[in-house]
């Protein structure tokens, strides 16, 4: 993913923002924007804006519930972001489009049901998420469902949550 240590900052719906995008790429890791549920136009803002203060590698978290999912997975390609995650809702329907343009998608899972067919699908990777974390989904704390996950898939686990 062209970083420097292996931590992925959140997703978090209206926290992460270009500000915390941009300082933490700059530190090293991936920083995300939280598309949440915002329009297209406004998540393009995000990436712009992060994009002034660091030329390092940025993602954007699409939170598929959302009725703007459609545009904002369309101006992430537009934007040139290099990777994508998701959650609340299943990615199947962008990820033809992402992949053709060279993106990283890296889903949010809550089951090792979902993330067998995410890796069916091309994920490049998932993150296990509990449900004491911030997406409260699934019925498996992340301390639980990381092995799990871990041991259904070949495509690289990311954990989420918990109290590690």
């Amino acid at each position: 993913m062209g970083i420097e240590y292996p931590i992925i900052q959140g997703g978090m719906a209206w926290v992460a923002e270009h500000h915390l995008a941009a300082a933490v790429s700059e530190a090293g890791g991936l920083g995300l924007i939280g598309g949440a549920n915002a329009p297209g136009e406004v998540v393009r803002e995000e990436i712009r804006k992060a994009k002034k203060l660091t030329n390092k590698p940025i993602g954007v978290n699409v939170m598929l519930l959302s009725p703007h999912a459609d545009d904002v997975a369309k101006v992430i390609v537009e934007e040139g972001i290099k990777v994508v995650t998701t959650g609340a809702g299943n990615p199947e329907k962008y990820m033809e489009m992402w992949k053709a343009a060279g993106i990283k998608v890296i889903p949010v899972v809550a089951s090792v049901a979902l993330a067998k067919r995410m890796e069916r699908y091309g994920a490049d990777a998932v993150v296990a998420e509990g449900c004491e974390s911030g997406g409260h989904i699934g019925e498996q704390t992340t301390m639980t469902l990381v092995p799990q996950v871990a041991d259904a898939v070949s495509i690289p686990v990311i954990a989420a949550g918990g109290n590690w």
